[in-house]
């Protein structure tokens, strides 16, 4: 593939990263909290 393509996947792939990262984070933070307040 032309190395344009290559490039936007890369960069929609580590959108795609970050965007799961970001989701696991703020999903993990929220059950410790509610375990906090338990």
């Amino acid at each position: 593939p032309p190395p344009s393509t290559v490039s936007n996947m890369v960069i929609i792939a580590v959108l795609v990263v970050l965007g799961a990262v970001i989701i696991i984070g703020a999903v993990v933070a929220f059950v410790m909290r509610r375990r906090n307040l338990g």
